[in-house]
């Protein structure tokens, strides 16, 4: 996670890790980022190893916690037809289109829309 976060130095402010766990079941991970213009980047992973399935969610909020885009893969909206992986652009209601995303992946967009 440290190593995907170090790429994008020249646009964070800070990271830290928040919750990180490993056991032979389970993984789950917690971050949070602050960029350079005051936004915010809270991540949450969970794998399950025995069923193989991962649930996440990036919430990335402006400096005074109003969503700018969530990407999450919870399992309601099943009108998208990329179910369950779906995003949130700018409020809780606009749900749009998404795919399976990476930590890798956010901090490149965000990276984009922040240059």
């Amino acid at each position: 996670m440290n190593e995907i976060v170090a790429q994008f130095l020249d646009v964070i402010q800070s990271s830290s890790v928040i919750q990180e766990r490993q056991d032979s079941k389970i993984v789950e991970r917690k971050l949070r980022v602050v960029f350079i213009d005051g936004s915010i980047l809270e991540y949450t992973e969970i794998l399950i190893h025995d069923i193989n399935k991962r649930k996440y969610a990036f919430q990335w909020m402006d400096s005074t916690y109003n969503l700018l885009i969530r990407w999450d893969n919870a399992s309601h909206h099943r009108h998208i037809s990329t179910f369950p992986h779906h995003k949130h652009v700018g409020d809780e209601k606009t749900i749009l289109e998404s795919f399976d995303v990476s930590l890798l992946e956010v901090l490149t967009e965000i990276n984009s829309q922040l240059r």
